[in-house]
């Protein structure tokens, strides 16, 4: 039977919202001090505070039904799609989340005149912050809106609350070009927007951060409660199990790694996944909201220790809720298919509606208004995250840096929470034009696949230079606007190849036919960050002890982190001896893994901090 929010369930939704919004007050007079109060919370924040934070971001309303979506069509190994990120996150917390935090600027665009200097790199500035702030945070807002849209469809009914009347007038205020769905859905992403800009506003990046502690913890323990109630509404892990061998091949549904000829999930694309995506996207070296969050570490320590935090959580701890949710409803809505039911047709048209149905359908009066608010939780973590990051780009590279660099820290606050107001408007008209999350989310990878290695590149090899990125990331764009309306049909795993194959040869021929970085600049980028890496002999480079500790780092974190994954994986769906073997396999890793970064400082990657 089909649940609606009782009273109580509303009561619970509500309480959260004007909790969050008072944590944006709370905090907005000691945002307000400056941009750098603003943005980077005076780079004061613990580790703990800016890794929950970075999660609790990607922890957001699209990706669980995102997970069940790709679990219903490519089986449990097609969240390979994302789980390959796990491998540029552990990169990012072991080789350059304390380069990050070194540089000290206050976006990942401010970075590219410390890095190159000319005009090319005041182009190349202006272009990323432009392309971030509007291009990029439009798509992620926008599917992040849809995704809000179809979880809150079950629940919320604005025609019977204001009468059919009312909701046609309010709609005919709104412009058409600008509607998300249905008058309902439009109103409604209205409503919640409206709060998130508020207390974003506010707040700055420290009541983001706030308020993504609470709402991580708060998204958690839900999709852990659903999860249990979802597996025992089909008997169990046994039942589920037995489901699923009696509707599919349940041997290929529940590999972890995809076998030759598999249907589910091709093995080119898995090797895909693990050999070109992880590095081929533009945050590849940390970039963006997360950078963001390492420039609020206290030390370089925090921001490893942040980084790698975020990478344990991240795929190890909420992995598992999503797809075991994504299995029940494989095994809900086989047997309704067959007879078209109206819930089946909806998950047979679209995959990712498993989700809010099965939590309108399972869950019990309270559970499914902590849920409900747990997901509105993670779209608002989402939200207030992009926005106050788009805000930063728009504010100290276009604002401040172009049009009046001479501005007071007052009025660049106040410019500040105008652009936050602006990009919201911007979101809810993308989400006009978005129809799949999931398509989204690729789209969004192929446009950044040419900065992938250029972005990494920058921190180890002085012959980088803007025009490296220019190049990169325009071939790139120019690639995918032309290849995905070409080739409608083909997978766009293989798009991907197509558009890296171009991008990165370019960027790399544009490197060698322009001028090298002075060699003034590069010293002076030198002795701020102290990369790894070759450049020229410059003091101030990573020494080679410090080196291998990091390489030592890196390997053991990503044994760590996949090991604890797919541990907790053998554990739910009832293998516990390999799982508990595995588990301790990876908290084992994870203890390597931070033993090195200490030798890597030991070593005097860190000596002479600021």
């Amino acid at each position: 039977m089909i649940r609606t929010l009782s009273p109580l369930d509303w009561g619970i939704v509500l309480g959260y919202l004007t909790l969050a919004l008072l944590a944006g007050v709370m905090v907005s007079t000691r945002a307000g001090r400056s941009v750098g109060s603003y943005f980077v919370a005076g780079r004061e924040l613990p580790w703990w505070w800016l890794g929950t934070s970075m999660v609790a971001t990607t922890f957001a309303a699209d990706t669980p039904l995102v997970v069940a979506g790709l679990v219903a069509t490519s089986g449990v190994a097609g969240n390979w799609f994302w789980w390959s990120w796990a491998i540029s996150h552990v990169s990012m917390a072991v080789v350059f989340a304390a380069l990050w935090r070194r540089a000290r600027v206050i976006t990942d665009a401010e970075l590219v005149e410390l890095r190159y200097g000319g005009q090319s790199a005041r182009i190349l500035r202006g272009f990323k912050a432009i392309f971030f702030a509007i291009l990029i945070n439009a798509i992620v807002l926008g599917w992040v809106i849809r995704a809000i849209v179809k979880i809150s469809a079950p629940f919320v009914h604005w025609e019977e609350w204001l009468g059919p009347e009312t909701l046609t007038a309010l709609a005919s205020m709104w412009p058409a070009a600008l509607s998300v769905g249905g008058p309902g859905d439009t109103l409604t992403v209205l409503v919640l927007f409206g709060l998130v800009a508020v207390y974003s506003s506010l707040g700055g990046i420290r009541g983001v951060i706030l308020t993504d502690l609470f709402q991580f913890g708060l998204a958690l323990v839900a999709s852990v409660l659903f999860a249990w109630f979802a597996v025992e509404s089909v008997g169990g892990t046994a039942g589920l199990l037995e489901g699923l061998d009696l509707h599919y091949d349940a041997g290929e549904v529940l590999a972890f790694v995809p076998s030759a000829g598999a249907a589910w999930l091709p093995l080119n694309v898995f090797f895909i996944y693990l050999s070109v995506q992880w590095w081929a996207q533009f945050a590849s070296d940390g970039s963006g909201y997360l950078a963001q969050r390492l420039f609020t570490a206290r030390s370089d320590a925090h921001a490893e220790a942040g980084g790698l935090w975020f990478a344990v959580a991240n795929y190890a701890l909420r992995t598992w809720p999503w797809v075991l949710i994504g299995l029940v409803g494989m095994v809900v809505f086989a047997p309704a298919m067959e007879q078209a039911g109206p819930a089946a047709a909806l998950v047979r048209d679209d995959p990712e509606m498993v989700y809010p149905l099965l939590m309108a359908q399972l869950l019990p009066t309270g559970l499914l208004g902590v849920l409900f608010a747990s997901l509105l939780a993670a779209f608002m973590s989402t939200v207030d995250t992009h926005l106050n990051w788009g805000s930063s780009y728009l504010v100290n590279d276009v604002y401040r840096r172009f049009l009046r660099p001479n501005a007071s820290e007052r009025e660049l606050v106040r410019v500040s929470r105008t652009a936050v107001v602006a990009l919201a408007l911007l979101a809810v008209a993308a989400a006009a034009r978005i129809e799949s999350i999931e398509q989204a989310w690729r789209f969004m990878i192929a446009l950044g696949a040419g900065l992938g290695l250029p972005s990494m590149l920058r921190w180890l090899w002085w012959r980088v230079n803007a025009w490296t990125e220019i190049v990169g990331i325009v071939v790139a764009t120019l690639s995918a606007l032309i290849l995905y309306p070409l080739f409608p049909d083909v997978r766009d795993e293989y798009l991907l190849v197509a558009i890296v194959s171009l991008s990165i040869p370019a960027a790399l021929v544009a490197t060698f036919l322009t001028r090298p970085v002075p060699d003034e600049r590069l010293a002076r980028f030198v002795r701020r960050v102290r990369p790894p890496g070759w450049w020229k002999g410059l003091p101030g480079v990573a020494r080679k002890e410090s080196v291998r500790w990091m390489a030592a780092a890196w390997v053991a974190g990503n044994v760590g982190v996949f090991g604890i994954t797919f541990g907790l994986g053998h554990a739910v769906l009832g293998r516990p001896v390999a799982g508990a073997a595995l588990v301790l396999l990876g908290v084992a890793a994870l203890v390597l893994t931070t033993g090195a970064l200490g030798r890597t400082r030991m070593h005097g990657r860190t000596a002479g901090e600021r």
